[in-house]
């Protein structure tokens, strides 16, 4: 086999889904799939929830090994690696402490109730022993929508796991979708996952902009006029007061969906008036 034969082998798929702030990470398969996969709006999660066999682990990170020997960072694929148990996580770490002991920093997937199964004694002795950020899918602040998207999670429960990774000190990435209430509940999404946000301290806030699936449910309601689907701008007038309502600080602020053609970033508060201009430009 080629090294790069060899590299795939430890991968289900050709395309690794890892978040952009983790690119340079190296990356290691320990699950497949999403263990909610209830979710109305979502098509990403295609395959079966499985969490691999700790020898197919093992197998995968000896491999690993070889592809990144200066990597100072590991993250877990999986659509939600965080839902294993604290003492298989610690497995995997000691696997890491065994073939990759120079990748110190530890990151994944998580929804919010993997972390409210945790308790505050797991998550501290995970973060001892090198997490040190969950990239989390909160998609909306707003109690209707979640519900209504079949999300598994209330703005409640969103707001307590993270004031729980905060005590303990492992960062949050997280992601919003915009236009996931449709123009019926567009400033309610807007508002609400803004007052949500400002009672938190991520370390970056990414908005994804709605994306209609074929075979998903969402996409059923839209074919029969149920959910009222928004139009780019419509959407971008939405993000824009979302940012207007936030005053997170310390945080990365990324929009790359915008009009399907721009990329906002900048950081917050310090940019937040130059993106709000960006956006009313735009929006001419």
């Amino acid at each position: 086999m080629t090294n790069e034969e060899i590299y795939a082998s430890i991968f289900s798929h050709e395309t690794i889904y890892i978040p952009p702030h983790e690119e340079k990470s190296a990356p290691l398969e320990v699950a497949l799939g999403c263990s909610w996969h209830k979710c109305r709006f979502c098509d990403f999660a295609k395959d079966e929830f499985h969490i691999h066999p700790l020898e197919k682990i093992e197998q995968n990170i000896f491999i690993l090994s070889q592809f990144h020997p200066d990597n100072k960072r590991l993250f877990l694929l999986g659509e939600n690696a965080f839902v294993m148990s604290c003492e298989r996580l610690c497995e995997i770490l000691q696997l890491r402490d065994q073939y990759m002991p120079w990748a110190k920093e530890v990151a994944m997937y998580s929804r919010i109730d993997d972390i409210l199964k945790k308790t505050d004694e797991e998550l501290r002795i995970l973060y001892d022993r090198g997490l040190r950020a969950l990239h989390i899918g909160i998609e909306s602040g707003c109690d209707s929508i979640l519900e209504h998207m079949n999300k598994g999670v209330t703005s409640f429960e969103i707001m307590e796991a993270l004031r729980r990774l905060d005590q303990v000190g492992i960062a949050y990435y997280l992601t919003v979708i915009m236009g996931l209430g449709g123009r019926t509940f567009s400033n309610l999404h807007a508002v609400e996952t803004a007052r949500l946000l400002n009672r938190t301290h991520p370390k970056n806030i990414w908005c994804l902009k709605l994306k209609l699936w074929e075979d998903t449910p969402l996409y059923k309601e839209y074919k029969q006029g149920i959910f009222d689907m928004m139009t780019p701008r419509e959407i971008l007038a939405e993000e824009r007061i979302f940012l207007q309502n936030l005053t997170v600080e310390n945080c990365l602020f990324e929009d790359t969906t915008v009009l399907d053609m721009y990329t906002l970033v900048g950081m917050l508060p310090e940019k937040k008036q130059e993106l709000l201009e960006a956006m009313t430009f735009l929006l001419r």
